[in-house]
């Protein structure tokens, strides 16, 4: 019987030990061999990332600020962000693993009135209130040993799917070790005279100087050959020596944007601010006509398909126009790797661009009304519609071999030997037109004009990308949601509102019923004061406030039901979750258990098998 018990008790010993071996087995396992399970691979991290963190030659340190303790007094308000700070940190180990060491990242706990929280204030981090004074902190810090410092100052759980693009953007600014150089030529007035800083607060030229070495230009520049890429904003009535100067550049193989626009208004409102109407066009066709693009002048694209609602004027009303179009779709080409990541454009008062065909060039439209954009006539005010309904092109990208458009035309014989020809351009040089300019504004370009991920910002950043052949940061997805619809429960409570709904609307139209009649009961005088209510009066208003309270106790017992039966569910979901865990990993040893007692009969079996013959 002793050696009966000692057995039972060597074996329960063994399973544990087995199980215990298996569970440190696997998690060892885990850390090196992980799969990304699910829907949308929302912590695999892009090519790009991975190129940017491959390119990593110094220590970059993450400093993610979360207030641990604040989190655990179980706030509402605070839910969302415990929930997503759990992915953040998962995703920044991602980054950590991948850089085999050039990331080290910190989690710390900012406490009240430590050494952690006086440092997230120091770098700027923005907490949120919370109870008795106290405040929660949830922020991230990246600092470089040469002293550059990224903060995002409140990691907030509605940009979650762009939490891969923040966080590559802040390495990306901070460890870029020569950034390509890209000037920007602009003549647009900014204190009544042409400014040689350019367009003063306009989001898109802020980013832009994260990203690149920017140099501001002025109108009369006469060399760029040094640079990168070259953008000009708006180019109106440019000396000879600048369109020659640019026209040499593009001939050596330069890079150029070109933002023109027939009607430049800066807003679709004029409120007096920094984005003050200035109406007047701009073109740059002495050199572009040469090239297979021309912008008609004082003609304005329409497309009722895309209108938008223009922001409320001055007298409160608004109203949509065809000229302030959100341009998704078709609408914003991506053929042939083109506008990565971009999938809204806004445009007011664009321009119609006139592709004619060019020997040796070769035109790719970029943005484009639908096929019912027609044109209106643009000369002070807006009227008049001109021509059928067609398609607008907003946007063009022109590739080839370039002749010069200042010593002459080019030559339009096909068959000629475009190679041979000396006026031919060197290099690979690539010209970028785009006729607005309104789609710089903060108005239009800043990432909440933008109803989704991809907005004008993403399309200038992307144009430059694909020029310098910088990192696309753009072309990063948006990540699928951490939070998925628990799609049993919400059929659940469907079915509950609709089964129930008859009752529910019968109480409730015997509610304002009662309180329609109670409020008759009260009669006033002149001055404002009730008259005083008889004895018969105040026995209904008595009996008229029970049908009240009996009514509404009874919907709270419809709602209570209803809560019941999801808390049900949820209990069993829970009960689940926490037994199927432990079920499969002692599953591990009892099948490992099971295998080897069946090896062992067979091989007995066999013995027997053997010894009989």
């Amino acid at each position: 019987m002793l050696k009966k018990s000692l057995r039972v008790v060597t074996a329960l010993f063994l399973i544990a030990l087995i199980t215990f071996s298996s569970i440190t087995l696997l998690a060892r396992m885990g850390r090196g061999l992980k799969v990304d399970l699910t829907e949308d691979r929302i912590y695999m991290l892009s090519d790009e990332t991975k190129k940017i963190i491959g390119g990593l030659t110094h220590t970059t340190r993450l400093k993610l600020f979360y207030s641990r303790t604040e989190a655990l007094k179980g706030l509402d308000s605070l839910r969302p962000y415990s929930n997503y700070f759990f992915y953040v940190r998962d995703l920044l180990r991602e980054y950590t693993s991948a850089s085999h060491g050039k990331i080290v990242l910190e989690i710390i706990d900012p406490k009240e009135e430590s050494r952690e929280e006086r440092e997230a204030l120091g770098y700027g981090l923005r907490p949120i209130p919370t109870t008795d004074d106290d405040r929660f902190f949830f922020g991230l810090v990246l600092a470089t040993e040469f002293g550059q410092e990224r903060t995002i100052a409140l990691l907030t759980p509605d940009r979650q799917q762009q939490a891969e693009h923040d966080i590559t953007e802040m390495i990306y600014s901070a460890t870029a070790q020569a950034k390509k150089k890209i000037g920007i030529l602009s003549t647009l007035h900014t204190d009544g005279a042409a400014s040689a800083t350019g367009p003063k607060g306009w989001f898109v030229l802020e980013r832009l100087k994260a990203y690149y070495d920017v140099t501001m230009l002025p109108p009369d520049s006469f060399s760029f050959q040094k640079l990168d890429a070259v953008m000009v904003i708006h180019p109106r009535a440019l000396p000879d020596p600048t369109l020659t100067a640019l026209d040499e550049y593009v001939l050596g193989g330069g890079k150029l944007v070109v933002f023109q626009d027939p009607y430049f208004t800066a807003a679709p409102h004029g409120d007096g601010s920094a984005d003050a109407p200035d109406r007047s066009g701009s073109n740059l066709n002495r050199l572009l006509s040469a090239w297979g693009c021309e912008m008609l002048p004082d003609t304005v694209a329409a497309d009722p398909s895309f209108a938008s609602t223009m922001q409320p004027a001055r007298d409160g009303g608004a109203r949509k126009t065809a000229t302030l179009m959100a341009l998704r779709g078709h609408a914003v080409s991506h053929e042939d790797g083109v506008n990565p990541g971009v999938g809204l454009v806004r445009v007011f008062n664009a321009g119609k661009l006139q592709v004619k065909p060019v020997s040796g060039i070769t035109a790719t439209p970029l943005l484009r009304t639908s096929e019912s954009g027609y044109t209106v006539r643009a000369d002070g005010t807006i009227h008049g519609v001109s021509g059928a309904n067609e398609t607008v092109l907003l946007g063009v990208r022109l590739t080839g071999t370039f002749h010069s458009a200042i010593a002459g035309d080019p030559p339009t014989d096909k068959a000629a030997d475009i190679s041979a020809s000396p006026a031919g351009s060197k290099g690979n040089p690539v010209v970028v037109v785009f006729s607005d300019v309104d789609m710089l504004t903060n108005a239009m370009a800043r990432p909440e004009a933008a109803s989704v991920s991809g907005g004008n910002l993403d399309l200038v950043l992307a144009t430059m990308e694909g020029l310098t052949g910088s990192v696309s940061l753009t072309a990063m997805k948006a990540r699928g949601k951490i939070m998925r619809p628990f799609t049993a429960l919400d059929q659940m409570e469907r079915d509950f509102d609709r089964s129930v709904a008859p009752k529910v609307a019968e109480l409730q139209t015997e509610i304002a019923a009662a309180e329609s009649e109670l409020q008759g009961l009260a009669r006033k005088t002149p001055d404002g004061e009730e008259l005083l209510l008889k004895e018969e009066i105040l026995r209904k208003r008595k009996i008229l406030e029970g049908k009240i309270s009996r009514a509404r106790e009874e919907l709270g017992g419809i709602q209570h039901k209803k809560k019941e039966m999801t808390d049900g569910l949820l209990s069993q979901l829970k009960i689940f979750i926490v037994f199927a865990a432990p079920i499969l990993v002692l599953s591990i040893p009892a099948l490992i258990i099971v295998i080897g007692f069946v090896v062992r009969y067979l091989r007995l079996r066999r013995k027997q098998w053997a010894t009989a013959n």
